[in-house]
């Protein structure tokens, strides 16, 4: 049986994690393979142990007193509390649960349940006014629900610190309906009961209604006068375009044409811009028609204008793209690290995307190899497209020191990759 054809309540799963987190607090550097944890916990793990080392912990207090009120009378959950309550909160409770109200830096602005249940919830510093977000508490739900973006349970022993290992954890992500950035989450903690297959589905439902009553309460975002347009296309399934602060959703083909747009500042003939997407000039008129429907697009939402005969956008529009590749012109490693979050645009297959896309990619990777330092190096290695590059994790091991945290989670890494028994 394979770790995604266990439950993660399954008591073998959880005995084979609990051991796992044995070997990590025994050594720096665990020799583990397979990791026996769900990838995108494994993930989580993996960036939980580069920000802190594993062991017992309570979460840090960070907002406390008036700063606690302060926070909540400004976030939007301040005006649902009834809805709140009444769909998740009471129903939760009732169960015996412990269900918390964060913001979108994990923060927890309301915690509440029984007291009996609070009490040893507070002994890990599940509180009010606590950071639960992953650089400061590892892996949980509420973390992994506010960095993937979508629904996340983690049950016992896969949280990170060993202090949680006694809880389990349901959580969602509540979006801004305009934006579709995260502004907080929702969370229910407590025994198995809190990863059952009722739990989830109540947290969607309340997440939906919070976020139809958001789409009523909020005022439309205004772009800035003057401020330039951003485009939002590397590491994403989904690209943006970011105006001011007002985000659309690309399509494949709309975030192809804006991608190939911006960065010809001259502008582009419509034979050509057909060979760069379709691979033949004779796709000119489905790129005009591409075209008139990216426009009507752009202008709902108070975007860049597209003028004709060359096709050029009007306006000033930048990109992670874009500062990577100037990053990367200069040699300035931490700057392209920084703006290239993986592969552009990773589902496009226009011909020239796909070039864009290798040739960048490859220039940091020689580029990481050159002159990368082990910090430098272990972040490229987090990337999804660089995870399983061995001669990056081996480059990491010939410069970092002998207690470098990069050097003990790259040694893991590449144990597990060449298949190596701990």
């Amino acid at each position: 049986m394979t770790v995604t054809d266990r439950s993660p309540t399954d008591s073998d799963y959880q005995a084979r994690v609990r051991r796992a987190h044995a070997e990590l607090r025994a050594s720096p550097s665990p020799e583990i393979a397979p990791w026996p944890v769900r990838a995108p916990v494994l993930d989580s793990w993996r960036r939980s142990l580069a920000a802190a080392p594993v062991g017992a912990r309570s979460a840090r207090a960070v907002l406390e007193g008036d700063e606690l009120d302060r926070a909540r009378r400004a976030h939007p959950f301040s005006a649902m509390l009834p809805l709140l309550r009444s769909r998740l909160i009471e129903p939760a409770v009732e169960a015996g649960l412990v269900v918390a109200l964060g913001d979108a830096a994990g923060r927890l602005l309301w915690v509440e349940g029984r007291s009996s249940v609070t009490a040893r919830a507070d002994e890990m510093g599940f509180a009010e006014g606590a950071d639960w977000s992953e650089p400061a508490m590892g892996t949980s739900a509420p973390a992994l629900a506010l960095t993937t973006g979508t629904p996340f349970q983690v049950v016992g022993a896969e949280h990170f610190h060993e202090a949680v290992h006694a809880w389990s954890c349901s959580a969602v992500p509540v979006l801004d309906p305009r934006t579709g950035r995260a502004v907080g989450v929702l969370d229910v903690t407590g025994s198995a009961d809190a990863v059952a297959p009722l739990v989830l589905p109540l947290l969607e439902a309340t997440s939906r209604a919070v976020q139809d009553e958001l789409r009523g309460q909020l005022p439309e975002p205004r772009r800035s006068p003057g401020s330039p347009a951003e485009l939002l296309l590397t590491g994403r399934r989904t690209p943006l375009l970011r105006c001011g602060d007002h985000e659309i959703e690309l399509g494949r083909r709309h975030a192809e044409l804006l991608t190939l747009l911006h960065l010809a500042s001259e502008g582009i003939r419509g034979a050509e811009l057909a060979e760069e997407l379709h691979g033949s000039a004779s796709a000119e008129g489905t790129v005009r028609a591409e075209v008139v429907r990216l426009r009507r697009v752009l202008s709902r939402a108070g975007g860049p204008e597209i003028a004709s005969r060359p096709y050029r956008l009007l306006g000033e529009v930048d990109s992670d793209l874009r500062r990577t590749r100037a990053a990367l012109s200069r040699a300035d490693l931490d700057a392209a690290l920084t703006h290239w979050r993986g592969e552009l645009l990773p589902e496009s297959e226009a011909p020239a995307i796909r070039h864009l896309r290798a040739r960048t990619g490859e220039h940091l990777r020689e580029l990481v190899l050159e002159r990368g330092t082990a910090t430098q190096l272990w972040a490229y290695a987090q990337l999804p497209a660089t995870a399983d590059d061995l001669e990056v994790l081996m480059a990491i091991l010939q410069v970092a020191a002998p207690d470098a945290p990069e050097r003990a989670a790259a040694a893991a890494r590449a144990r597990e990759l060449r298949g190596e028994a701990g």
